[in-house]
């Protein structure tokens, strides 16, 4: 076995113990995986990767660089019919003159498409298993790379916002106090949610000086069947001001009460208004963001996390994030499943030297 070989296979060995110390769930602490043993062994695997990919396409260095690029401009237009692909869809769901516009998106997604299919037969041409083996090592080190500068450079900032308000957000304070600008104005102009279409109720009894949970009662047939062998009527379940669902007294001792659950939340989102400079000249737009659908500008990306029902109105509990190797991390991730895909499942067209 070749001395780099094992130096590669203590490392790596070395970095599964550590994620196995930060991710054990009794006695693990999540900030090993940001310890400064865990980001040497990062930097020392980066470099045996660099070396490593070096080392794969001696000889034809130059291919394996027209190559990738070939790589880069087919999932390029991948993304282009991705992205104008699902605006022409929106736009024809509007209807009327607004049918233009999905035209000229759903041309743009055309293009799109030929740019994927012609550079992905130049590079389907200009790799081999070799070749493909090495940029999957330097995809690991535009990872590796990524994760450094966000390690370094990264900015997240929780903020809460009421919505309908004129509050805006032009910029964050950090936990030591830097006031960073974020060259753009935010503000939450209303807030949707919507529940399950469902229903479900708890019996519940008056112990001990307070209300405590009894069971949870089926509806059958429209009734509901209670412990003691009897049956109450759904109908017969009643509104009260300051009761938001309906709720039903049963009589006896001690005091029962049957009431209606707030249904599970479905689906929560945010309407935000977005006010910025694009070249020098005013623009605002409106953007929805969603759990797992945030909002990106000017290299921030903004996160919908919470939200609180109070007093004054519904409080929208925000996440901004800055991360300056994101775009370089999702590239070399990118790189890492197409490299390694090709490399598995396409034959060489030359022996692996």
């Amino acid at each position: 076995m070749r001395r780099s070989i094992k130096i590669s296979l203590m490392i790596m060995g070395a970095a599964c113990v550590l994620l196995l110390a930060g991710g054990f769930p009794l006695m693990g602490a999540p900030e090993v995986y940001r310890s400064g043993a865990m980001m040497l062994l990062g930097l020392l695997a980066a470099l045996l990767c660099a070396v490593a990919g070096w080392r794969l396409a001696n000889g034809e260095r130059l291919r394996l660089l027209g190559g990738l690029i070939c790589v880069f401009f087919a999932c390029a237009g991948l993304a282009a019919v991705w992205q104008f692909g699902s605006q022409a869809v929106e736009m024809a769901r509007m209807g009327g003159p607004m049918w233009f516009g999905a035209l000229g998106m759903a041309c743009t997604g055309v293009v799109g498409l030929l740019f994927t299919g012609l550079f992905g037969f130049f590079a389907k041409r200009a790799m081999h298993g070799r070749l493909w083996l090495a940029g999957a090592h330097w995809a690991l080190v535009l990872i590796a790379l990524g994760a450094y500068m966000d390690y370094c450079g990264e900015r997240r900032v929780n903020v809460s916002m009421t919505a309908g308000s004129a509050e805006k957000l032009y910029q964050i304070t950090t936990e030591d106090g830097t006031n960073i600008p974020l060259d753009f104005t935010l503000s939450v102009d209303k807030f949707e949610l919507t529940r399950y279409d469902t229903r479900s109720y708890t019996l519940h009894r008056f112990t001990d000086g307070k209300w405590q949970v009894a069971c949870h009662l089926a509806e059958q047939d429209g009734a509901l069947p209670l412990p003691d062998g009897g049956k109450v009527k759904v109908a017969d379940l009643r509104t009260a001001p300051g009761m938001p669902h309906p709720f039903l007294l049963l009589p006896g001792e001690p005091a029962r009460l049957i009431m209606q659950d707030v249904p599970p939340v479905r689906e929560y989102k945010a309407l935000c208004r977005v006010d910025t400079l694009y070249r020098g000249r005013p623009e605002t737009r409106q953007v929805t963001i969603k759990v797992n659908e945030p909002l990106s500008c000017k290299g921030w990306v903004v996160y919908l996390m919470n939200y609180q029902d109070t007093a004054t109105g519904t409080r929208v509990d925000l996440m901004l994030r800055r991360a300056p190797g994101r775009l370089l991390a999702l590239a070399g991730m990118v790189g890492l499943i197409l490299c390694t895909t090709f490399w598995c499942w396409i034959r060489p067209t030359q022996p692996n030297r």
